[in-house]
């Protein structure tokens, strides 16, 4: 065999491999594909040889770009046979020709929305509190991916439902959270936790769009609210004090530590009097619909667990949520049914932190306020680490209120309640959320999958082609926001690819 041959083997051997890879995993890293390469061949190739070959694959398996955008509708209507009380929209345009004309048999696409039945049931069973985001597309064509996200009792971050929209405009926002309150979130009270964007706070202030009290109640991500301050007043101490301020469970602390902050100077108490306690402040989550929560962390970790994906043709990236999403119910409902079968009654995140509480709630001091056992007075036991005595608390069991606030934000007992309860030879743990049993795990993740199968075996589509909208092709560099920049966007920034390795992604 001559050394060309042999080249040209190698060649095709690892260009089927590659197909291989990207059949499975179409999100697979470049560095992946070189590692197996080298494994498998003893051959080293190139970052850029790699690339070039995985591009093919995608090309072989997805279609081209503009393929991809055409096969979309036909996947998702061929996806509801499988998942069916899932829905998907679309929103298309006329589409012209370099001439101007109008080309009757085809649509220019503007936005999609999909969402599966097996997370919107879930939903029922997870915290009522969502968390919304926006990510960019780095494919041929620019975008923005919509992501709305929820978290169980075992805190599992669950993605609810998608959008790939033009920008987060005020259209796009409006348009999707729309949707999402009519096939996802359903019931009332939801607590709903956003950045500051505004286009968000229009959307969300609309009444039609389902979003006022007493649907949803909408509060902000502490982090972009700290951020912002930064931002205008350049003072990383303060803005960490606002921060810890915000995280501060106690009223009467958080008062405390809200009037020494109002008293800087005038500029930073009228930036905090503009803004309502109840939007970022944990004490004045009187209700405990944050569940503890004070951030966008959700969104933003299943933003980075999609991040290979926001490279890939529209139909593959849409048919990675369905693969990434089985993944998630098969691994957590089987984890759920093991330990309904070893007998735990509750999900071991909230275990572990009550048995943290019961360790503290040792050192407690109980005094017995009722006769039926209802109120209390619990003095925290000497504090080692400062060496002075704690503070004393109120608790009333009847009202599901202690004075310190955990009990109300987290939905579990404090210590201070494992403390009474100790002290009365009572189960505290009648006092744990529904939402943290396990029982609550498995019916969450108990929807049923079905793979879907080869592409082939879709039927045509009647109707009109959709083509994608010529002006998105992106332009050279990194994508612009069209989001009041901060700090915090400059980190995201500086952590993108550079402008070569985005130009590769053509």
């Amino acid at each position: 065999m001559t050394s060309q041959d042999h080249k040209k083997m190698t060649s095709t051997f690892m260009s089927n491999y590659i197909l291989g890879m990207v059949s499975v995993q179409p999100t697979v890293p470049i560095s992946l594909i070189q590692e197996r390469i080298s494994g498998q061949l003893n051959y080293k190739v190139s970052y850029f040889k790699a690339w070039k070959a995985k591009q093919k694959a995608l090309a072989r398996v997805f279609g081209d770009w503009e393929e991809s955008y055409d096969l979309l509708p036909r996947w998702l209507e061929y996806m509801l046979r499988f998942s069916p009380g899932s829905h998907y929209e679309f929103v298309t345009t006329g589409y012209k020709d370099q001439y101007g004309n109008v080309v009757p048999d085809l649509k220019k696409f503007g936005r999609v929305f999909w969402t599966y039945k097996q997370c919107c049931d879930a939903f029922n069973y997870c915290k009522p509190m969502i968390q919304i985001d926006g990510t960019f597309l780095y494919g041929k064509y620019s975008g923005t991916l919509l992501i709305v996200t929820t978290q169980d009792g075992n805190s599992n971050v669950l993605p609810l439902a998608f959008a790939i929209v033009e920008g987060e405009t005020l259209g796009a926002w409006t348009w999707f959270l729309r949707l999402m309150r009519v096939h996802v979130t359903r019931k009332q009270g939801i607590c709903l936790i956003s950045d500051r964007h505004a286009s968000i706070l229009s959307a969300v202030g609309n009444p039609s769009n389902g979003w006022q009290p007493p649907n949803a109640y909408h509060v902000y991500c502490i982090r972009h609210v700290a951020s912002n301050f930064n931002t205008k007043f350049h003072n990383t101490e303060q803005k960490n004090e606002l921060i810890n301020m915000a995280y501060e469970p106690c009223p009467y602390l958080f008062e405390q530590r809200l009037a020494a902050f109002r008293g800087h100077n005038t500029a930073v108490r009228q930036w905090i009097n503009d803004i309502s306690n109840e939007k970022w402040s944990r004490a004045c989550d009187v209700e405990g619909r944050r569940y503890g929560h004070m951030t966008t962390n959700l969104s933003e970790a299943v933003n980075k667990v999609f991040r290979g994906a926001r490279n890939l043709r529209i139909t593959a990236l849409v048919k990675c949520t369905y693969g990434r999403l089985v993944e998630y119910f098969v691994q957590r409902g089987s984890a759920a049914a093991a330990q309904q079968r070893a007998g735990d009654i509750y999900c071991n995140k909230v275990m572990e932190a009550m048995t943290k509480n019961a360790t503290v709630a040792q050192s407690h001091i109980v005094r017995t306020y009722s006769i039926d056992r209802s109120r209390f007075e619990v003095e925290e036991g000497f504090n080692q680490q400062n060496h002075r005595s704690g503070y004393t608390w109120r608790l009333n069991l009847d009202e599901r209120t202690c004075e310190c606030g955990r009990f109300q934000t987290f939905k579990y007992p404090c210590s201070h309640v494992i403390a009474a309860y100790a002290n009365q030879s009572l189960d505290y743990l009648q006092y744990v959320d529904h939402v943290y049993t396990i029982q609550n795990i498995v019916d969450a993740y108990s929807g049923q999958w079905y793979p879907i199968g080869n592409d082939l075996n879709m039927p045509p589509r009647a109707g009109p082609r959709i083509a994608p909208d010529l002006a998105k092709i992106r332009k050279k560099g990194r994508p612009r926001s069209t989001r009041i920049r901060n700090e915090m966007d400059l980190r995201e920034t500086q952590s993108q690819p550079s402008r070569r390795s985005v130009s590769l992604q053509r």
